[in-house]
């Protein structure tokens, strides 16, 4: 088979305040949606078709949700789950703030960032897969980051080609912005979760997996799997 992959993430940097105070949630939530290529012209093409049924001019990402699109929302995850094409991996770091990046990863946490990466891309790649990759363009250090991590995947798989892309260029992309960040969502016990519209979309998420999405899957589902991944300094 040949698929076609799109990755995003949540919360997987620390941000500065107006003040210059250094916040970060320790949560963070890598996401990445496979489709076969074949199906990808359709795909697209019943995405933009909601967009325009819905009058839903802008990307859709979860930071910026209203309860006034709530019926485009609704049917674009019916869509997902409708759709046997569709696959989507989440990976969880629940502890992010207790990792040791100057022990394990040469004192970057970009490098943790490509490492997370393979663990999601390699629960939706076969070893016969040919896949085209795409991941949310980060900054421009993310090149020689992207060629690594197709680098090392490679060599277990055969035919790979990592991509970097702008999320408003892809459907796919923010419709995985809308999963990862629904879980992410949930996890963090660091907000209130007063979101009319963030709750629904969780409780929609949840009616549709028979999961709280906080807790993760069993490793054996294949359509919408979150692993949650525990890694705490070192004793």
């Amino acid at each position: 088979m040949h698929y076609k992959i799109f990755c995003d993430e949540s919360n997987h940097l620390k941000y500065k305040t107006k003040t210059n105070f250094t916040l970060s949630s320790h949560i963070m939530v890598l996401g990445a949606i496979c489709v076969p290529s074949s199906s990808m012209a359709f795909v697209n093409r019943y995405i933009k078709f909601l967009k325009h049924k819905y009058n839903y001019q802008k990307e859709l990402k979860w930071t910026k949700l209203t309860f006034s699109q709530k019926q485009f929302y609704s049917e674009l995850i019916d869509f997902f789950f409708d759709s046997v094409d569709l696959r989507f991996q989440a990976l969880v770091v629940p502890n992010k703030q207790e990792l040791e990046h100057d022990k394990y990863n040469q004192g970057s946490q970009d490098i943790f960032y490509y490492k997370m990466f393979y663990y999601v891309l390699r629960n939706l790649l076969r070893t016969e897969s040919r896949a085209e990759i795409y991941l949310d363009y980060k900054d421009t250090r993310c090149a020689p980051r992207m060629k690594e991590l197709e680098r090392v995947l490679c060599h277990e798989y055969k035919q790979i080609k990592c991509f970097t892309v702008r999320s408003h260029e892809s459907c796919l992309i923010q419709l995985t912005d809308l999963l990862i960040g629904a879980i992410a969502y949930k996890a963090r016990d660091d907000i209130d979760h007063m979101s009319k519209i963030k709750n629904y979309i969780v409780q929609k998420l949840e009616q549709k997996t028979n999961i709280q999405l906080e807790q993760g899957t069993p490793p054996w589902e294949t359509k919408f799997n979150i692993f949650r991944i525990q890694l705490g300094k070192s004793r």
